[in-house]
């Protein structure tokens, strides 16, 4: 049985050192002339020139309503456009709206959250998890729906930074709207 686990562990140790040696499209490549014998093996190589960043993952933290579009509740919802045209309803997951009241504070990710004093903190539940890498855009836009037409509260251009460290997206609606909310998120790697 020892045996078994020490091969195991072996076979992923190599794995393991593979996928940090070799870049994501080396599995792709066509095969090239062998290395440059005066290049060092990768041991000897900064450790920073391996590094690329990886895939970065949109960390959702809180969304607090200061003052509603509409009297008593705002039915809102949370949409993630790219540049492309594309559109994805991130939040809430089912489609659907979320019923929110003055100073409710929806929290998605309790780290990355910036509910302020006296609110009222509520779980957000689920929403769509999406990675992006380096110089990746999108908006996000926060929606108050109506049954006339509905209502743009937030909107939050991004351009993804260069990957290394977090990060933060906290956007407060334009003032003199007659509503205010308010958007707290984060990119890091995923």
């Amino acid at each position: 049985m020892r045996t078994i686990l020490t091969r195991i562990a072996t076979a992923t140790a190599a794995l393991t050192l593979t996928a940090v040696l070799a870049p994501p499209q080396a599995a792709l490549a066509t095969p090239t002339a062998p290395a440059d014998p005066t290049t060092p093996p990768p041991s000897l190589v900064e450790a920073s020139s391996l590094a690329t960043p990886g895939p970065l993952k949109l960390v959702f933290g809180s969304l607090q309503a200061d003052d509603l579009e509409e009297s008593g509740e705002d039915e809102i919802r949370v949409e993630l456009k790219e540049s492309d045209g594309s559109h994805y309803y991130i939040w809430p997951t089912n489609g659907d709206e979320a019923d929110t009241k003055v100073r409710t504070c929806w929290v998605w990710t309790s780290y990355a959250s910036d509910c302020s004093a006296g609110s009222t903190q509520r779980a957000a539940g689920p929403y769509v998890h999406l990675t992006g890498s380096p110089g990746a855009t999108f908006t996000i836009e926060v929606w108050e729906d109506d049954h006339i037409g509905d209502d743009l509260l937030l909107r939050i251009p991004v351009t993804i930074g260069s990957g290394e460290g977090t990060q933060y997206i906290n956007a407060t609606s334009p003032a003199g709207k007659g509503f205010s909310y308010r958007l707290a998120a984060r990119i890091e790697p995923a």
